[in-house]
């Protein structure tokens, strides 16, 4: 009798293990199994004489971005295209980790929970995608790049409707190179550099320390500074580009004069500084199409007069991630609050709120001066735009050069980040981006 309780005893756990096993299977199969079936190691779901078709991917206007036919996965006309869109639609091999034919894999195939991968008539496989993108303003604003590296986002700051996203280097996934891995033009290719990297700001930051110094200093409309070209702190000094002179904070953003940045940061403090800078999503990480972007750093907490200082204009370790820095763009544009930027469908409805309304107005008055007076519209190619640009100065390579911005047509409402890797010419090329996107776009 104990042998034969023994083996009943045995026999509940094993019955209790399996029935356990069993619903911990089916429970993962639900919340799971979009992504397994989705997975990269079952491309051969867009391979020669697959039996799965993959749904088409078209931009806004019904331009066809990826496809099957034949069997086969193919991909827009225009190489521009193909080549602007390979970070956003992706490729075949589902070496681009970020983009839509790998996050939404699953949907693409028409897999469901019931059928599998079935085609039967309670389901079909290969469900359609259609995005927010204009192809014609992508491939314009990557022509413009003229092959450098960087990155460019554009959206629709009162709707969140993505137009334009462009990352570099990139390659065509219509004739993938046979040497993505081994040569340095293709570094750091299967990034999506919108989403997943951080540049040094340079200049553009100035706009964060312009947004602590009105929420710290009550005077801080009329307050002075003279610029002399140096300013020494310590045993060393902050360099300016030229002479100012005594400036106001609106002029200093205009002639984006390092001096008077750097004497108003030890003013304002590096406790107010950070706690601006963190309001305005620094050190935060974002959404985007069930992404989780990588975060915009700085931090002062140890920061000697000196760092503060640099930190300021956007050097020492400050580092800025494009898609918060146009977040952060549509923020200002609108009030203060921006829309979640969205590819396909309606969006999320979730909201950023990155700073008050009053700073807000504010910045957005002082970057439409800066165009208007200090760059010129022509620089835009004569929109009405408000913007900062900014060149970070990095050891032994080429500058970040950033602009950033939004257009003030009411009938144009786009907010703008574009960062390209360049040297003496890269604001050249930023502006000429911003201006082929726009004129595609209007």
């Amino acid at each position: 009798m104990k042998t034969t309780g023994f083996r009943s005893f045995v026999l509940y756990i094993l019955l209790f293990a399996f029935l356990g096993g069993l619903v911990y299977f089916l429970a993962s199969l639900v919340l799971n199994g979009a992504d397994w079936v989705a997975q990269p190691y079952n491309g051969h779901i867009y391979a020669e004489d697959a039996t799965l078709s993959a749904g088409t991917i078209t931009d806004r206007d019904g331009m066809i971005l990826a496809s099957t036919e034949n069997g086969a996965r193919t991909y827009a006309e225009s190489e521009s295209v193909r080549r602007s869109l390979l970070h956003t639609v992706g490729d075949s091999s589902g070496y681009i980790g970020t983009s839509v034919q790998a996050t939404h894999r699953s949907q693409l195939i028409g897999w469901n929970l019931f059928t599998g991968l079935n085609d039967t008539i309670f389901s079909g496989l290969g469900t359609d995608i259609r995005l927010t993108i204009d192809a014609d303003a992508n491939a314009a604003a990557y022509d413009a790049f003229g092959g450098h590296d960087g990155a460019a986002f554009i959206y629709n700051y009162e709707t969140g409707e993505v137009l334009v996203k462009i990352s570099a280097p990139t390659y065509d996934p219509m004739n993938v190179p046979e040497d993505l891995s081994e040569n340095e033009e293709y570094e750091g290719v299967f990034v999506d550099h919108t989403l997943s990297s951080s540049y040094t700001p340079g200049s553009i930051f100035k706009l964060v320390t312009a947004a602590a110094a009105m929420e710290t200093l009550p005077d801080w409309s009329t307050r002075t500074y003279t610029c002399e070209e140096s300013y020494a702190i310590g045993d060393s000094q902050v360099t300016c580009l030229d002479y100012h002179g005594e400036l106001t904070l609106e002029q200093a953003l205009g002639h984006s004069c390092n001096i008077y940045f750097a004497k108003l940061a030890l003013d304002i403090g590096a406790e107010a500084l950070q706690e601006k800078a963190e309001e305005m999503g620094f050190g935060e990480s974002f959404q985007f199409d069930s992404i989780t972007t990588y975060a915009s750093q700085i931090d002062l907490s140890d920061a000697s007069d000196l760092e503060l200082a640099w930190s300021s204009v956007g050097q020492a370790e400050v580092m800025a991630n494009p898609y918060h820095m146009v977040l952060l763009m549509g923020a200002i544009a609108n009030g203060g609050t921006t829309p979640e930027p969205y590819l396909m469908g309606g969006g999320t409805g979730t909201e950023y709120t990155l700073t008050d309304s009053t700073t807000a107005a504010a910045l957005h008055e002082m970057m439409r001066n800066n165009v208007a007076n200090y760059y010129g519209d022509s620089m835009f190619g004569g929109y009405t735009v408000c913007a900062k640009t900014g060149t970070a100065e990095l050891d032994d390579q080429n500058p970040n050069c950033w602009i950033v911005g939004f257009s003030d047509d009411p009938d144009a409402p786009y907010a703008f980040a574009v960062c390209v890797q360049e040297g003496d010419s890269g604001l050249y090329t930023a502006s000429q981006v911003i201006a082929a996107a726009l004129n595609a776009l209007t």
